[in-house]
């Protein structure tokens, strides 16, 4: 009995010192979100006054994408870009929209300007 005793009290031991030292040299990891200047999908959508949030005021010139252009040569211009319907002098990710035409739109971003082109024109 008394070798059995013995036993159990190395092994309750062994275990205590193998979880403390476990416990001791564990190296606290925190998860970082890589969001390439998109939003994060845990922020919130709305603002406590129900109105929408915009986190796209920085994004880089690839993140832009033209998805189409509505042209009309004597009246209003509009661009889709990023799913968000823009006209002239409107900002999208950080871009001020300077020039609306039928095949291309030209965004300026800290005095450089930048030309997205449709689709057909490419």
């Amino acid at each position: 009995m008394k070798k059995y005793l013995s036993a159990e009290i190395l092994f309750l031991f062994v275990a205590c010192v193998m979880t403390a030292g476990t416990l001791c040299f564990a190296q606290e990891t925190s998860f970082v979100y890589g969001d390439h200047n998109r939003r994060d999908p845990f922020w919130p959508l709305l603002s406590p006054s129900g109105a929408i949030l915009s986190y796209d005021n920085n994004l880089d010139f690839s993140d832009v994408v033209l998805e189409g252009i509505i042209y009309d040569p004597k009246g209003d211009r509009f661009a889709i870009i990023n799913s968000k319907v823009v006209k002239m002098s409107d900002n999208v990710g950080g871009f001020l929209v300077v020039l609306i035409e039928k095949d291309r739109v030209v965004l300026s971003k800290d005095g450089q300007e930048f030309i997205l082109r449709s689709e057909k024109e490419k």
